[in-house]
This record gives structure tokens, sequence and C-alpha cells, in this order.
């Protein structure tokens, strides 16, 4: 990755992809505290992620047991290690190892850069993991004439609902979830559209902040696709197994897109109809 004055944002020429992350969770234990994978990670790629910041919060446990008892808060400590450019970081939380950008070559790029990532969780004696999660979110902000519902097809651009009665006109504000199940996890696809500046969704905020490519002139209609594809379970964490989940998921998270999205997108965001993709 380079300071480029465009990020790079995967195969498509005009691609509205601005963030994607990839996690894995495991069983927590003292080999694989926060610290340990944190230095695990800096002495195999340290230059990479020249800067570490740490978080302090406190995590609530609540009993459920039969008998009755107060809440117990515990401390929790995350370290973000973050690389020069600031479009590339690590998060390394308790059970939890997680890698976004907000600019990146092509998927597999990403995701071999995410492998060399996953190698330290060898070092700290983490052999197995219990859930995978890989996760995109594109931008969508149309240029003069255009709304977001022409790069998205039916269900999420409201074909066939009717203006309320004595409405002005259609939804101004319009929030989309489903949730699909596969033959090994699930993937939830959303959309919301609205007015103003797009944003990330609330739970990926903190991280790294897009940087849109081309913003419009004025706040006008904006929309956001997020995809969220993911695989519960036990699974060994060797470079083999890991890299076979996340293409997988990847194929079904781009499979995904392209069947949301309209011939219109297409046309705009890959006008020379590469062979890639832009997840």
């Amino acid at each position: 990755m380079t300071r480029d004055t465009v990020p790079q944002r995967g195969q498509w020429a005009h691609a509205p992809l601005v963030f994607v992350l990839a996690q894995v969770r495991f069983l927590p234990s003292a080999t694989a505290a926060p610290e340990h994978l944190r230095d695990a990670i800096v002495t195999r790629l340290g230059a990479r992620f020249p800067t570490i910041s740490q978080t302090n919060s406190v995590s609530i446990e609540i009993n459920l047991d039969a008998a009755p008892n107060a809440p117990r808060t515990t401390p929790a400590v995350a370290y973000d290690l973050v690389n020069n450019d600031v479009n590339a970081m690590v998060r390394v939380q308790q059970g939890a190892l997680t890698y976004a950008v907000t600019s990146y070559v092509d998927s597999s790029h990403f995701r071999e850069a995410w492998l060399d990532i996953s190698e330290a969780l060898a070092d700290v004696h983490v052999t197995t993991v219990t859930r995978l999660g890989l996760r995109y979110v594109d931008f969508l902000v149309p240029p003069h004439g255009r709304r977001p519902e022409d790069y998205v097809n039916a269900p999420w651009n409201l074909t066939g609902m009717p203006t309320l009665p004595g409405a002005m006109r259609g939804p101004d504000l319009h929030v989309s979830m489903v949730d699909v199940a596969y033959h090994v996890g699930r993937m939830r696809l959303q959309f919301m559209r609205g007015f103003g500046v797009p944003s990330l969704p609330m739970d990926l905020q903190g991280m790294l902040s897009p940087r849109q490519q081309s913003a419009q002139a004025s706040p006008g209609e904006c929309g956001v696709i997020d995809s969220d594809r993911w695989v519960d379970g036990e699974h060994r964490a060797d470079r083999a197994t890991l890299s076979q989940l996340f293409t997988q998921m990847h194929t079904d998270v781009s499979s995904a897109f392209r069947t949301m999205i309209t011939p219109l997108a297409r046309r705009e965001w890959d006008p020379e109809a590469a062979t890639g993709d832009n997840t």
C-alpha cells in the first residue's frame, strides 16, 4: 500500500468500497493475552504497523445461575497497531484478532496480508478459532441526477412499494437487512439510504476513517451497503485452513454483491468490465 492521492479499493475502476475487515475469535487463555499476541505480531510484522495505541475499557459479567449475584466488572485491554499511511490496522483484543483496511490492491492481496498477521496466533499457542468473519462496507454517493435506488435491485430499491396516502414521496430514510444461511455459516446484508454524508456502521466507528474518492458538492442522497459473512464452530488456525475459509467467504460476499447491484452500477463502477471484482 502506498500513499496515493486516490486510495486503491480493489480491481473495479470506480468501486464504492471504503472499508474491509477480517476477524477471528478464539478461546481466551493466559498465553494468548492481548499483550502477548500484540508482541508476537510486532515481532513478525512490526515494521508494517509502527504505531501502537492501547485502549482500556470495562466489561460486565452477569451470572445467570440460580443464586443471584451482582454483576462483576473486569478490565478489558485492546491494542491497535496502525501503518504509516493510516489505511490499515490490526486490533488485538481478549479472544479476538481483527484486520481492517480502507485501501487495498485486491482480495488476494488483502487475504495474504491478513494470513501473515494471523500466523502470530501460533506464537501464542492458539491452534483453534471459534468464529471467522469477513465484512465489506460500500458507500453509494450518486452523481447528479441519480439516486441510491438506481444502484440496487429489488427488494432494496423498494420496487413495488406504494407511496403512502398523503405523503409527498417515497421514504427518505430506508434500512433493509436480510440474514441468510449458507452450508457453513451465515451472511447479513444491509442496505441503508438517507441524506447527508455516508458513515460506517456504529460498531465499526473508532477504527479507520474511510477516505471517500469523490464526495458530492453538497450533502445529498446517499446509501451504504454492509455485507457481513461469518462462520462459527471450531476450525484449525493454520494458514491453509484459514485461507480456504476466507476465500470461500469472499466468494460468497462477492456473489451476493453482484446479485444485489443493477446493470447501471456495474457500468459505472466497472466500466471496462474487468474480470476482477470490487470485493
